[in-house]
């Protein structure tokens, strides 16, 4: 536990630039879940401890992707970017860092003074430490509202050059207080928690899981069901460069649902079935027709630009196998969207049956009734939501050189269709392996 968390610690202590984390925070986030993850299966404040985390992990991984969609010129974006994420990671990020110091002086053993005794210490110096890091990282930012001056005040003089000062100024204080609270947190962690601390996790955690089996078995597809969540956002376009290609390839939503059903199996909590096998050929006709798609765009886009269309024959041409790969990618969508969903309902049905005491104690054919019910529902909804969003992009890709204002429209159909299936998973979530974790 202690290595994971003072790795934790060094990706934290960086300073930072703007909304630039030269060592992500994400990281550190994700190794505070790791180490308190089996102390989450006995312990609430713990568990909160790793829900936290994991909207830090959220909150810092857009982040760090939102660096790539702004250039290191546009200060304005910089400054937006900059302090809507420093604003949301400190609402977020000081109810974490009091459910780090409060978890650790829990495990901490009772004659463990110190632990005990710096605790509200240690939280109040890295509160402080945390909000002066996201200040300063901000800071060279506001230069950018001297240009609403510039605009308004016949003046050519704004703070904009002052900046790479103020981006050395910022990072040289932040290093020296990042410095200062490293060293400081690594002694507090490592005299708290001790080798004491380890085995009481584990010997709580073994006794637990062998008492209730079923509670390992929620964590692991509550785990799992959250991989589903965030692979949906795969079928969001994101186009890159003058290619056109999108970087959030299709393919990755079956890929890492078939990724997930192998975690299952080597854990023993998944059996292969025909529904496996099926996902196998939904994400190998996905990924064909990703190549496909991605090969017609780099080759047109490589020697033409949209409006060719209209005025070289060479150019139509070449466009027709963009279009062409365009439906051919919207079909294998909609057959992949639709498997994952199914085969997510199957799981979670065959979850309900396995666990059926935990769902009812008489007669579990009430609830499995309302529950196909309501999943068949759900599932028809996204099928024609995923179906429209297909049918949109391939006539957006189609009439783009005649009306380029139609990729608009399916944008909106494509953010429609990530909040349908997160809806789905949410409700399985719910309904299905919570229910099992919290009468475990």
């Amino acid at each position: 536990m202690l290595k994971y968390i003072v790795v934790a610690l060094i990706f934290w202590f960086n300073p930072l630039v703007s909304s630039i984390d030269i060592l992500p925070d994400i990281f550190g986030y994700l190794l505070i879940i790791k180490a308190f993850s089996k102390a989450s299966y006995s312990y609430s404040c713990a568990s909160d401890l790793c829900t936290c985390a994991k909207k830090m992990c959220i909150i810092t991984g857009v982040k760090f992707f939102s660096i790539f969609m702004v250039s290191s010129f546009d200060v304005t974006m910089s400054l937006l970017l900059s302090f809507s994420f420093g604003l949301v990671e400190l609402i977020f990020g000081i109810p974490f860092i009091i459910n780090l110091f409060d978890t650790v002086a829990y495990l901490a053993p009772l004659e463990n003074t110190f632990a005990h005794g710096k605790a509200c210490k240690m939280k109040r110096f890295t509160v402080t430490v945390f909000v002066t890091r996201l200040v300063l990282a901000v800071l060279p930012d506001l230069t950018a509202l001297s240009l609403n001056d510039a605009l308004t005040v016949d003046t050519d003089v704004t703070y904009i050059r002052f900046r790479p000062l103020f981006i050395l100024f910022s990072v040289f204080i932040s290093t020296i207080i990042c410095t200062v609270w490293l060293v400081r947190a690594i002694k507090y962690f490592k005299r708290s928690v001790d080798a004491s601390v380890n085995d009481r996790c584990m010997q709580d955690f073994t006794r637990k899981t062998s008492e209730h089996t079923s509670l390992l078995f929620a964590k692991r597809n509550l785990r799992a069901l959250s991989v589903i969540i965030f692979a949906s956002v795969f079928v969001f376009d994101f186009t890159w460069g003058y290619t056109s290609v999108d970087i959030l390839q299709d393919f990755m939503l079956p890929l890492l649902t078939i990724g997930i059903l192998c975690y299952l199996l080597v854990l023993r909590a998944y059996k292969i079935d025909k529904m496996f096998f099926v996902l196998l050929g939904a994400f190998a006709l996905q990924l064909a027709a990703d190549i496909f798609e991605m090969a017609a765009n780099i080759t047109y886009y490589e020697e033409y630009n949209i409006q060719a269309v209209l005025k070289v024959s060479h150019a139509e041409d070449l466009y027709f196998n963009v279009s062409l790969s365009a439906v051919f990618a919207s079909v294998a969508l909609v057959v992949s969207c639709v498997l994952v969903l199914i085969a997510i309902r199957r799981s979670a049905r065959e979850s309900i049956l396995a666990h059926k005491g935990l769902f009812s104690e008489l007669d579990i054919s009430y609830y499995l009734k309302e529950f196909d019910r309501k999943t068949r529902k759900s599932i028809i909804i996204s099928t024609a939501i995923v179906t429209l969003c297909a049918f949109m992009y391939a006539l957006s890709v189609i009439v783009k050189p005649y009306a380029e204002g139609l990729v608009l429209l399916n944008t909106v159909f494509e953010l429609l269709t990530v909040i349908s299936i997160i809806s789905f998973v949410l409700y399985i979530h719910d309904e299905v392996y919570k229910r099992i974790l919290t009468f475990a």
